[in-house]
């Protein structure tokens, strides 16, 4: 892609500024809704495996070793798919890798329904994750790059949100067909149930807009003038071609001069970068994955029924609604960072006291406590780590920052937690757990920076190895 001429960075950065100044309008929010469903969906998908689990476990018998495989197979197909989904979205754009990835995954969630051994589910489910690992980040970088600064972490909070209201579906659905339909059929349908997401594509494809950040990047300056004079105008806005954010206006003038390519991943500033935020969003997949696919199995084993189990679970799910909403409106008043850091220490403290012996009451509530600020901490960790790389780089650097994260979480610590959890007992297992989700937060603590109230060209570029005459932009991009 050629370099652009001064003239042609100066329209990037009046398109870019018109956009920080939009409130959220009604597009803005039919965007959130829309990415919103698309996360309901496949959450649904990905967290159909517990039910499932907890069905297939006495129906086929399963060892512990063979629950640990049919439970990480998905996630090691999200760590293969996450890297080369981020080249994909960083050069053919993010919602071409969404609708891809939707109906990958789709399709092998319901093929996955006619298998007959664990190795047919597991390679289903393998496949599938292949497709899910292309989808779940794009939505954090659609908001990221799409809702103005001053709301970002509120959109991404309530958009993602709607997870924990996914995850809880499946599980009540499970609930409700316990005794209705036989266990050995039963996990059949809750997969093929997964399988229909395949049916919001051509709502993706009609309402979706590409992210602007992405078109102006690959030269589309007309459609992103356009997309922007639509929301000024349902906003009642002028269309200002004055306005600039000389902030953000070094920052393109900086990038459009210089090359980026994944090497930067490994050199100043962006290893940094990536360590630090990286650690942030391993601290809440150390535990998520545990109480997301063992969650019935774990209240089960602390005295609730099978039915009740899958209830309790349920509604810890539909809780986890609110306290992701919360989490990411307190991104934006106190800062990504320091939510972070509060947000997983309480987490951390639910996860020991759930592993203590503890009378009916102690063990609700620490259950409250663990899983809702659990999936509290994603909204913030998750677009912390969008908001370290520049718009050509973003993608990638999610995408990767995902892959080791889910393996780490999603591979290894869920294909021990049934071995471990057959050798320890409940209180020795849970502070292990709290431990690491613990230790990961250190970083962001020490050596995070803040990225709210800034537009990603700001927090994404670090200028401080360029010669400048604005000593306040540079601080501002490097706090």
């Amino acid at each position: 892609m050629p370099t652009p001429t001064e003239h042609q960075i100066y329209a990037q950065e009046n398109l870019l500024a018109r956009l920080d100044r939009i409130p959220v309008n009604r597009t803005i929010l039919l965007l959130v809704g829309l990415l919103g469903l698309t996360w309901i969906l496949e959450a649904f998908d990905i967290g159909i495996i517990a039910p499932v689990l907890f069905l297939l476990r006495t129906t086929w018998h399963l060892r512990p070793a063979e629950i640990g495989l049919i439970a990480s197979a998905g996630t090691l197909g999200i760590v293969i798919g996450l890297l080369p989904a981020g080249l994909v979205a960083d050069r053919f754009g993010r919602k071409t890798t969404l609708v891809g990835g939707i109906v990958i995954f789709s399709v092998f969630t319901f093929v996955g329904s006619f298998s007959q051994n664990v190795a047919e589910l597991v390679t289903c489910r393998f496949i599938a994750g292949l497709g899910q690992g292309a989808v779940f980040p794009v939505p954090y970088l659609l908001l990221s790059e799409f809702v103005n600064k001053r709301w970002r972490g509120t959109a991404v909070g309530l958009s993602n949100s709607l997870l924990g209201f996914s995850y809880g579906l499946n599980t009540l659905a499970g609930a409700l067909i316990i005794g209705v339909i036989p266990n050995a059929e039963a996990w059949r349908v809750l997969l093929i149930l997964g399988g229909a997401t395949i049916l919001i594509t051509p709502l993706i494809m009609i309402y979706l807009p590409e992210s602007p950040r992405f078109l102006l990047k690959v030269g589309r300056i007309d459609k992103v003038r356009s997309f922007v004079e639509r929301l000024e105008n349902i906003s009642g806005l002028p269309h200002d071609e004055t306005l600039i954010d000389q902030s953000s206006l070094r920052v393109l003038e900086v990038t459009a001069r210089r090359r980026v390519s994944l090497a930067d991943f490994v050199r100043p500033p962006y290893l940094t970068r990536c360590i630090i935020s990286y650690s942030a969003l391993l601290s809440p997949f150390v535990v998520f994955y545990v109480i997301t696919i063992y969650g019935p199995s774990i209240l089960h084993r602390m005295g609730a029924s099978k039915s009740d189990a899958l209830y309790y679970t349920s509604g810890l799910l539909f809780l986890t609604v609110i306290s992701t909403a919360m989490a990411g409106s307190l991104g934006d008043r106190i800062s990504r960072r320091w939510g972070l850091v509060i947000i997983m220490t309480v987490a951390a403290i639910g996860t020991i006291a759930l592993g203590q012996p503890m009378p009916e009451i102690g063990v609700v509530i620490a259950a409250i406590v663990t899983w809702s600020f659990v999936y509290a901490g994603f909204p913030l960790a998750k677009l912390y780590m969008a908001e370290q790389f520049p718009t050509r780089l973003r993608a990638s650097g999610a995408m990767i920052g995902e892959s080791i994260t889910r393996f780490l979480g999603g591979v290894v610590l869920v294909y021990l937690f049934p071995i471990m959890a057959s050798t320890l007992g409940s209180a020795s297992l849970f502070t292990i757990l709290a431990i690491l989700t613990a230790i990961c937060i250190i970083p962001i603590w020490l050596l995070g920076f803040q990225t709210s109230g800034l537009s990603v060209e700001q927090t994404g570029t670090d200028l401080s190895r360029y010669e400048t005459s604005e000593p306040a932009v540079r601080d501002a991009a490097v706090e």
